[in-house]
């Protein structure tokens, strides 16, 4: 049986064994149990102005009911704009009926759409978001992986989605070019990288050293403080040498550089985002990647729609487009997204199956399914069910409606749902709506989700 120790056994790597941990943990997944492991992936597709509950429901099938409404897709026509999933509706689920009144309302519940718990922009986040959560419990080089569309003037944002705990915002990369340059820019830097990055290394291992000399002599307060900035250099030096020693993963699955990576169509940099994205986790330099498509402020010129997100949610016209035309083409832009991405991860091969296979990705909107949200309703798309812990065979579920006796079912149960089918169950992620009564009646994951 192969394993770190019998792979190291004889070899003198020193920081090569740091260089080589993705190479090991990887085998080690394959070959230290009685049959092959693979890290479970997870991706989340997060929209703004709200996911309209109505335009995704397939044929013959209705949201808002008083009882669960649990049926097979079948052949049953997928929602207009939906048609790019075609080809994998037999690992797509679409739920309806869930709430999330304990979030914030209005134009964004913010942290609180990946959390479950009422958040506000300007403020820090009181808990990790499932994304940070999750990107613990499947560490990589890069843990967590934030890309946004923006208006390309931005490197780095912080859009009050992704936490990694209390206090800890999550950042997200905004321009394409830049983006690339921080994921893969280690293929395209030229000569011996992994003698640079090693040189690098010394360097950041002497800063490093500074610190700790500094920490010291300062009191516990500034001390700890400090420590950030330690531990910052310190995933900076592990990092590069992580990517150094992965070269050739890259160099075969780095999307190429095209004209999208610097255009200044904002809807071509979350094409590149989308692409980077696949080959981060086809690459395994992360296994939780979050795309945030749009904020209020976003444009999407470049699918023809001239008013941004905020005055369409305020029912602005674009030329022969109405509101509505441009909410859907919106959607239906998102779809295409995620049905290519969906592709690529679906044809490369893993075990008897592909990558696919052992990956989700959730489609929802930091806003519920209104531009002014009440949280009652809270729809999402999930493809893919990692590896069969989850039951997303081709299903629309919808819940009973908010305020139905038998409504008890919310956002906070669909996190919790992925913590267990994670393997790292939580009993309730985040907080829970308590207009719905006692805590222990809302706990515990969507058991018909669950595999």
């Amino acid at each position: 049986m192969l394993s770190r120790r019998s792979i190291l056994k004889g070899l003198t790597l020193g920081a090569g064994s740091l260089a080589l941990s993705p190479f090991l943990n990887h085998l080690e997944m394959l070959h230290g149990a009685d049959a092959p492991q693979f890290p479970k992936r997870f991706v989340f597709v997060v929209k703004g102005s709200g996911l309209q509950a109505d335009f995704i429901n397939p044929a013959g099938l209705q949201h808002g009911g008083d009882q669960l409404v649990d049926e097979a897709l079948g052949d049953r026509k997928l929602a207009e704009g939906m048609e790019s999933l075609e080809p994998f509706r037999d690992k797509l689920t679409i739920v309806q009926g869930l709430s999330g009144k304990m979030c914030t309302t209005g134009h964004s519940a913010f942290y609180g759409a990946l959390g479950a718990y009422r958040a506000q922009a300007h403020e820090q986040p009181s808990a990790a978001t499932i994304d940070g959560y999750l990107a613990k419990q499947f560490p990589s080089v890069f843990g967590h992986i934030g890309l946004k569309m923006g208006d390309g003037s931005q490197g780095i944002a912080y859009p009050s989605i992704s936490a990694a705990g209390e206090n800890q915002q999550l950042p997200f990369q905004c321009n394409p070019e830049l983006a690339y340059q921080n994921l893969f820019g280690s293929i395209a830097s030229g000569g011996d990288v992994r003698k640079k990055y090693q040189r690098t290394g010394n360097v950041l291992d002497a800063m490093a050293g500074d610190i700790r000399k500094l920490q010291r002599t300062l009191g516990s307060n500034e001390r700890d403080k400090l420590g950030y900035y330690l531990n910052g250099f310190e995933s900076l030096r592990d990092r590069r040498l992580k990517l150094a020693s992965m070269q050739k993963v890259l160099e075969a699955h780095a999307p190429q550089m095209n004209d999208k990576y610097v255009s200044s169509v904002t809807t071509h940099h979350l094409e590149a985002h989308f692409d980077m994205a696949a080959a981060a986790l086809i690459t395994g330099i992360s296994n939780v990647v979050t795309l945030h498509c749009d904020d209020l402020g976003s444009s999407y010129s470049g699918i023809g729609i001239t008013p941004i997100v905020h005055s369409v949610g305020h029912g602005a016209d674009s030329g022969m487009l109405s509101s509505q035309d441009c909410r859907n083409l919106i959607r239906k832009f998102h779809f295409d997204l995620i049905g290519d991405f969906a592709k690529k991860l679906d044809e490369v091969p893993e075990g008897t199956g592909t990558m696919l296979d052992n990956t989700v990705i959730v489609y929802l909107s930091d806003n519920s399914d209104k531009h002014h949200s009440t949280a009652v309703e809270w729809p999402m798309v999930v493809l893919g069910n990692l590896g069969g812990a989850l039951k997303t065979q081709g299903r629309y579920l919808s819940y009973p409606r908010y305020g139905a006796a038998q409504h008890h079912h919310t956002l906070g149960n669909m996190l919790t749902t992925l913590t267990h089918a994670a393997g790292a169950p939580v009993d309730h992620f985040g907080q829970p709506d308590f207009a719905l009564g006692k805590p222990e009646t809302q706990s515990g994951p969507l058991s018909e989700l669950l595999a």
